[in-house]
């Protein structure tokens, strides 16, 4: 059965979902998601949080996983149960112990999960640690004919983050290059796709809203053809400023990110466009801007007729 990440990153909230297969439309969820611990070594903090079941008809049973996961260069979500070559460098999983592991959640009520953070007093390096306790609904399956053995399958997780920090803090991301693609799509125009590729040289991770400006550059050609940049509003070039909100990224600590925009308008041939992306990192960073001029490529259009004919030939 082929097994899929799903992940969305919400303003001061991450959450990341696992589905197997064809999972039910989940009636239950999970709160806080992302703890951000300032912590000391040698010391123990304990923490709680609440796993709701929405179910106004059924009992939900659950059971909870430490796990490490990481967000690859790629920009995908990789848990290790999953992933086995996935490793982080800068681990917290053996400092965690939840209290339960398992558990039911009646019609409608709510259950608090402890969990606690023991330091080790033998941390080499200052910086930022990480986790992730994924809490799964575990279904009950009738046994197969003739077994006597009831199967117990996991096929959705939340998972709930946490990231311990020690000592100074240090955000420091670069902006290494912006690629620019396309899809051609059909009467002229293309998808957009706008890529820009961060590294963290900081020891915390760095969270930050993406933007994206594109604007009209001068007059382009397409044959012996001169024309506006764009059909919008000819000789109006500051109504022809598109601008796109990109999302939210994350970039763990000592790692690179690639975080690929598909713009959501097309864009003609031929023209030719400035594209500004802006990552905000908050009060701790400056504002990340790269810009990059592009033309929107002319698709090219095969002569279906000459194709026929040279086929013709050949036979």
């Amino acid at each position: 059965m082929k097994k899929s990440i799903i992940y969305k990153f919400l303003p001061f909230l991450i959450l990341f979902i696992f589905i197997s297969g064809c999972s039910p439309v989940m009636a239950w969820t999970v709160s806080p998601v992302r703890f951000e611990i300032e912590g000391e070594k040698g010391k123990e903090y304990t923490f709680t949080f609440a796993v709701l079941n929405e179910s106004q008809l059924h009992q939900k049973r659950f059971e909870i996983n430490v796990d490490d996961w990481i967000i690859d260069k790629n920009n995908n979500f990789l848990r290790k149960a999953f992933n086995p070559g996935v490793t982080n460098k800068y681990s917290a999983s053996q400092w965690i112990k939840v209290t339960p592991q398992q558990f039911a959640v009646g019609p409608g009520e709510t259950k608090n999960i402890r969990f606690t953070v023991s330091v080790p007093e033998n941390i080499p390096l200052n910086g930022e640690y990480s986790t992730g306790l994924f809490v799964g609904e575990k279904n009950i399956e009738k046994p197969i004919k003739g077994e006597k053995i009831v199967h117990i399958k996991q096929d959705t997780y939340i998972g709930v983050v946490v990231y311990v920090k020690f000592g100074q803090g240090k955000q420091d991301v670069v902006l290494k290059d912006l690629k620019i693609d396309t899809k051609p799509l059909e009467n002229g125009f293309n998808k957009v796709i706008v890529t820009p590729a961060y590294e963290s040289r900081g020891n915390i991770h760095s969270r930050a809203e993406i933007f994206v400006k594109a604007e009209p550059v001068g007059q382009f050609e397409t044959g012996n053809i001169k024309a506006e940049p764009t059909e919008l509003i000819p000789g109006d070039r500051s109504s022809q400023i598109k601008k796109f909100p990109g999302g939210e990224l994350v970039v763990l600590r000592e790692s690179e990110l690639m975080y690929p925009v598909e713009l959501p308008e097309p864009f003609k041939s031929g023209s030719e466009w400035k594209f500004t992306v802006s990552a905000d990192f908050g009060k701790n960073s400056p504002v990340l801007v790269g810009t990059k001029k592009f033309r929107i490529p002319v698709a090219k259009i095969e002569n279906k007729t000459q194709d026929t004919q040279s086929q013709k030939t050949k036979k």
